[in-house]
């Protein structure tokens, strides 16, 4: 149970009501109970929303649309998101180092570092202090996690990577695998080694199943405050900009270097050697094939339609470079 006025306080809002009322949970305005704490934004499609809970945050513009405990802020979402930390479980369960995990002699393990079942640490890796490690988790050899950083279950870290501060690295991720790098040698392939590795910057999240290569000679670098989503690919030598985030199935081919804040929509792909500026948006599904020099929104997708109406746009398409080569095929109308 937290009370109110320790959530006021966690977000910097004002308190209207009880503030010895406590909540035991944080959940949506239609799933709050009595004892719930929910957030509205005003973006509600009811012209009279309301809620069950017996806390909400809000805006002083709407404080009258709730006769309940208020917290008053500018900004209810990102309070939402100062608020959601209270309410986190704390999981004790891996303290220390497991008796199941192995760890090399010659690896630095801070000494309230915790290291779960299964886990796997090499040789010179360096764990610093408040570093928690999940089971079955891979740290290679000469691998570096700086404090307070979470590395959970399944996760493989190798090929001399550097992990920043107050990092969390969820299942499954893959950070310094080799970079998919190869010369032609007549009919076959000739493997390039993979000679550089990953470097992640302070408070870094990287989500499940994402991703990292390692550099073939330069790092592969992920500067402070970046957020990425599940299942991204970032391929080898690309540097992504302090604060950017990107959503699920974005694909970076190697060398792509990605600006500051900017934001990038899911499955958007970008090709390799591009530069894309500080303060770009990207929308979903976008292909960027070349480079992006100015801030701005960007997107090449088309909206989905009714399949006849699509196969009727996709016919006139088609017909566009005969339009050009011979505009007289046009009818008195412009059309082909």
């Amino acid at each position: 149970m937290i009370t109110l006025a320790t959530i006021a306080q966690e977000v910097g809002g004002e308190l209207a009501g009880d503030p010895d009322f406590a909540v035991d949970s944080l959940n949506g305005m239609c799933a709050a109970t009595s004892r719930s704490l929910t957030f509205y934004t005003g973006g509600s499609r009811q012209e009279n929303p309301t809620t069950e809970a017996g806390a909400i945050i809000l805006k002083s513009e709407h404080v009258e649309l709730f006769p309940t405990n208020r917290i008053i802020v500018e900004d209810p979402y990102l309070a939402y998101a100062w608020a959601s930390r209270l309410f986190v479980k704390d999981e004790d369960r891996n303290q220390g180092i497991s008796p199941q995990a192995v760890v090399s002699r010659t690896a630095t393990i801070a000494d309230d570092a915790s290291i779960g079942p299964f886990s796997v640490i090499g040789d010179q890796a360096v764990i610093q202090y408040g570093v928690k490690i999940g089971s079955g988790v891979c740290v290679g050899d000469a691998v570096l996690i700086r404090p307070r950083t979470v590395i959970e279950d399944r996760v493989v870290i190798t090929g001399s990577a550097t992990i920043g501060r107050d990092c969390v690295i969820s299942s499954g991720a893959v950070i310094g695998s080799s970079g998919f790098g190869y010369a032609r040698n007549g009919r076959h392939w000739q493997r390039i080694e993979q000679l550089g590795g990953v470097e992640i910057g302070d408070h870094v999240d990287v989500g499940a199943n994402t991703t990292i290569d390692r550099g073939s000679l330069e790092n592969t670098v992920i500067e402070d405050g970046v957020k990425l989503d599940n299942q991204i690919q970032i391929a080898h030598n690309v540097r992504i900009g302090k604060n950017t985030a990107i959503a699920g199935c974005v694909g970076i081919a190697g060398s792509a270097r990605i600006g500051a804040n900017c934001q990038i929509g899911g499955r958007a792909a970008i090709l390799g050697h591009l530069e894309i500026a500080d303060n770009v948006d990207i929308l979903a599904n976008t292909l960027v094939s070349k480079n992006i020099a100015d801030p701005g929104e960007y997107a090449s997708m088309i909206p989905a339609q009714p399949a006849q109406i699509w196969r009727k746009n996709l016919a006139a398409l088609r017909r566009l470079g005969r339009l050009k080569r011979n505009p007289s095929t046009s009818d008195h109308n412009g059309r082909p």
